[in-house]
């Protein structure tokens, strides 16, 4: 089951490049869960070829994620409504789940 997730607002990259680690971020996004709203998070593709939502980076930090999502449900949840957020606004199945069979839309 996924963990209730509200996506608030999504912007997508409009030429997405890979980082220093091969992850090519797709997305930002911001969403609510559990009575926190957190802003600027990213969905991104790891070079693996998975899809993960990360938290937003803090200002004046060492550039190191300050916030971290320990309960797995929620996590999950960011990265699955994301998606779905991304797909609505026109971004590709391939770009969130390479050649993977798409997800049906998440009610």
């Amino acid at each position: 089951m996924t963990e209730k997730v509200d996506i608030v607002g999504l912007t997508r990259v409009s030429k997405p490049q890979p980082n220093k680690g091969g992850s090519i971020v797709l997305a930002f996004f911001d969403c609510q869960a559990r009575g926190f709203e957190l802003r600027g998070c990213a969905l991104a593709r790891t070079s693996k070829g998975g899809l993960v939502a990360w938290p937003p980076n803090l200002e004046n930090t060492d550039k190191r994620r300050s916030i971290l999502i320990i309960d797995d449900a929620v996590r999950h949840g960011m990265m699955m409504h994301a998606r779905e957020a991304y797909r609505m606004l026109g971004g590709a199945d391939a770009d969130v789940i390479g050649g993977s069979i798409p997800a049906p839309p998440i009610i």
